[in-house]
């Protein structure tokens, strides 16, 4: 019985879920890395340093195109995850289909405007020599037929990581870079094709992973919480996503400006071999970057549900999770890029001269000691997309590549020499980890540092008196939580009446939730959040069974008298004030007012 009033099986619940989340996303990120470095070693072994040259001006386009889809996912994301942690249904299904729409129908413009005035654009990347410019419009047309199913695919992601569809996005995520790299090996050997169709075998790896993404909300027994639903288009609602993807944005931009401008200081330097130097950590970064990315994004999509669920414990056990797990992923990276920088250098720099390398091992080196701090960078940044506090993310997002980065280098150059390029990267990082510190500690909503670290009002949530977790794994616990149940109503004030139906409804609804999903000979556990807020009983129900919609389940059997089930389930629906479902990172939850 020890289990009914402890938090280590919820804990162990919110634990799996999240580490499911975090694999897709670090499968998505490396997916996203790997495909453009199969690109860039077909070209230049096939056909050659034009090819490696068109790739170097579409690289700013491309990132341009990426920063659409970003923008767009994330808003949505941020948008969505609250609504669905409040029961907002209709609304999040609104943000779904908007983005969606949205996501489509400004990739599609893009792509139209691409084409149009190719030459031009062309001319603005700056592939101004005849040959090239005629390569790269080659490339830009190839690779803009599969620019809108990326953007879908990017708008589509987030949902499916909600709905805890993560198998589905890591297949997703795998075949792009299997299609990548299938598709130009067809091209090379077998059609000995040039730009275009290297463009195309790309856009081939968008097209087909999109409609196995899609196929998840395809058809009449789709079990997805977003339906597509087009009720018009809102302009305000459209202009809310952009605002909440901004950060993100602003980490694209800043991103790449923040690349050009250290590169164009390394060049001033007048020294060889800096640029490239410079470049082979930013590949590995690139590579590397879902060891800080992948539970940077998770926490904010959890942030934004529990958000959305006034559920403090369940945000503060959501950041503990993302800081450990990145902060042991960063450290085990920084140790084995300082001790095996050459090995790794000899990967990704293919070259005679012993400046190139030594000059490539040292930057390695040097530069690894920052990844650990971006472990609490990245993580405070994404926690504030997904608790909506942007102004001072988009702040902070611009100093992290560019506004921070770029005077300390200057600084940094002025003072040791070149190898300040490197040690800039590691004072940036401290300077900024200092600037989360000071942020979180100016809060004064909290008292202990773990409270302000939550940068939530004081009201937010409820007080330890005022909320009980109670975990169910069998018969007999779940008829003693509901004893629990009316012990907690009638200490809260509610007369005997309203207590015996708030504990009648938890019984009632974690017998159906155990009758349908401890079935399968595993092992289960109903998790229940007992609450009191203003006159509200709410009783909040998370379990890791079978995916199970109780509303639309009622829906489909309410008029059929000759099923038991539709008793229990009538005394829920009709006792109770509100009933909400949602299907949350592979979990079942039930919000329910008394």
């Amino acid at each position: 019985m020890e289990n009914l009033y402890g938090e280590k099986t919820e804990n162990k619940i919110i634990r799996r879920l999240f580490l499911k989340s975090e694999i897709s996303w670090g499968v998505s990120d490396f997916s996203k890395a790997i495909g453009p470095v199969i690109d860039l070693m077909f070209i230049s072994l096939f056909i050659g340093i034009d090819g490696v040259t068109v790739l170097g001006f579409m690289s700013p386009l491309i990132m341009f195109f990426e920063l659409l889809g970003s923008a767009v996912a994330n808003g949505a994301r941020n948008k969505v995850s609250s609504m669905i942690g409040a029961g907002k249904l209709d609304d999040a299904n609104r943000v779904f289909s908007d983005s969606l729409i949205m996501g489509g129908g400004l990739s599609i413009l893009i792509a139209l405007l691409s084409v149009t005035f190719c030459s031009g654009l062309t001319f603005i990347l700056g592939a101004r020599d005849p040959g090239i410019s005629q390569m790269t419009k080659q490339y830009i047309y190839g690779y803009l037929i599969g620019f809108p199913f990326y953007t879908l695919n990017r708008v589509i992601t987030p949902f499916l990581q909600i709905e805890g569809q993560y198998n589905r996005v890591n297949a997703s995520s795998i075949l792009t870079t299997v299609i990548d790299i299938a598709a130009d090996a067809f091209v090379i050997f077998i059609i000995h094709g040039g730009m275009f169709e290297i463009g195309l075998a790309t856009s081939l790896g968008y097209i087909i992973p999109f409609f196995v993404s899609a196929s998840f909300y395809m058809g009449k027994k789709s079990r997805s919480t977003f339906r597509l639903k087009f009720k018009g288009f809102s302009s305000k609602l459209c202009m809310e996503m952009f605002r909440l993807g901004a950060p993100m944005g602003v980490i694209k931009g800043s991103n790449s400006l923040g690349g050009l401008i250290t590169n164009n200081l390394l060049t001033a330097y007048n020294m060889p071999y800096l640029v490239a130097a410079h470049g082979v950590f930013a590949q590995i970064t690139v590579f590397l970057r879902a060891a800080w990315y992948a539970p940077a994004d998770t926490l904010m999509a959890f942030a934004g549900v529990f958000v959305g669920e006034e559920d403090r414990n369940s945000i503060k056990l959501s950041q503990k999770i993302s800081l450990l797990h990145s902060l042991i992923m960063t450290s085990v990276i920084t140790i084995l890029l300082y001790l095996f920088g050459g090995y790794v250098v000899s990967f990704f720099l293919h070259s005679n001269e012993a400046e190139a390398i030594k000059l490539a091992e040292q930057c390695i080196q040097i530069s690894c000691l920052s990844l650990p701090f971006h472990t609490i960078v990245y993580n405070l940044n994404n926690y504030l997309m997904g608790i909506k506090r942007m102004r001072f993310s988009c702040i902070y997002s611009f100093l992290i590549e560019c506004g921070n980065l770029i005077p300390i280098t200057l600084l940094m150059l002025r003072v040791i020499g070149y190898e300040g390029a490197w040690v800039s990267k590691i004072i940036n990082m401290l300077v900024l980890t200092l600037i989360a510190i000071i942020y979180i500690l100016a809060n004064k909503e909290g008292d202990t540092f773990t409270d302000k670290m939550i940068l939530m009002p004081r009201d937010f949530g409820t007080t330890a008196e005022n909320e009980i977790r109670v975990i169910a794994a069998s018969t007999q616990e779940i008829e003693d939580l509901s004893k629990i149940a009316v012990a907690f109503a009638l200490e809260h004030g509610a007369e005997k009446r309203r207590a015996m139906t708030y504990g009648l409804i938890t019984e009632e609804l974690s017998v159906f939730l155990a009758e349908h999903g401890f079935n399968d000979k595993k092992k289960h556990h109903i998790n229940a959040r007992l609450v009191a807020k203003n006159d509200d009983l709410i009783i909040r129900i998370r379990d890791d069974c079978k995916p199970l919609n109780i509303q639309d389940y009622y829906e489909m059997i309410k008029d059929d008298r000759d099923i038991e089930q539709d008793i229990s389930l009538s005394i829920i629906f009709n006792m109770a004030k509100d009933v909400k479902y949602t299907s949350t990172f592979g979990a079942n939850n039930l919000i329910v007012r008394i």
